[in-house]
């Protein structure tokens, strides 16, 4: 009787720390996490080009309470290219930071909003009559809305950012006019262009 017993505590023991397992919420967990995305990009030079990407990071969650918890978070990295006929867009960014949010709805269910800055470096190739390719850097802005369930996320994904050429330019622009656009830099005949990119994205990834 005192084994059976025994046996049957330990049973309860175990099917109580499964159960709690079971329910154990992932959602509100620090973690490393990877995601792939891919979409369209819009810039002064290409637009409605598609593509893909990667981003890698890493996010830290505090608080105690059971709906919402707010956190930081950090890109280490992303980077993304988009093509099409007239050229094509690359996009990256390296420890980039940011604010994270959670909100659970049930254990492993829920709803994560988040917003991430840094500096980034746009590369755009123009296949225009006359055109020269782009490539530039500034400050990006990434907000991001994603449903998580357990350790899976999908989403949107946006970037919006306005970057300035390294290069200087002639005083003609890639038409061969001569611009007086105040979107360009003058300075001794020479010139530095400016281009916004902005991208919408769907994202799929896992926090582990």
């Amino acid at each position: 009787m005192k084994k059976i017993f025994t046996l049957l505590t330990i049973c309860l023991f175990i099917g109580a720390n499964a159960q709690d397992e079971a329910v154990e919420s992932k959602l509100i967990k620090n973690g490393m996490y990877v995601e792939s995305f891919g979409g369209i990009v819009s810039t002064d030079f290409n637009d409605g080009d598609s593509g893909f990407g990667l981003k890698l990071g890493n996010v830290w969650y505090f608080g105690s309470s059971d709906l919402w918890r707010p956190g930081f978070k950090t890109v280490w990295f992303r980077g993304s290219a988009y093509f099409g006929d007239n050229g094509s867009t690359v996009q990256g960014s390296l420890l980039n930071v940011g604010f994270a949010n959670i909100i659970e709805f049930k254990p492993n269910l829920g709803l994560e909003a988040n917003i991430n800055l840094g500096y980034n470096i746009v590369y755009s190739e123009n296949r225009h009559a006359g055109g020269s390719d782009f490539t530039g850097g500034g400050v990006m802005f990434n907000p991001e809305i994603k449903f998580r369930y357990n350790v899976l996320a999908i989403g949107l994904d946006f970037v919006f950012t306005k970057v300035t050429e390294y290069s200087d330019q002639t005083e003609y622009n890639w038409d061969g006019q001569f611009t007086s656009d105040p979107a360009f830099n003058n300075s001794n005949n020479n010139f530095k262009r400016k281009t916004g990119l902005t991208t919408i994205n769907l994202t799929i990834g896992a926090k582990f």
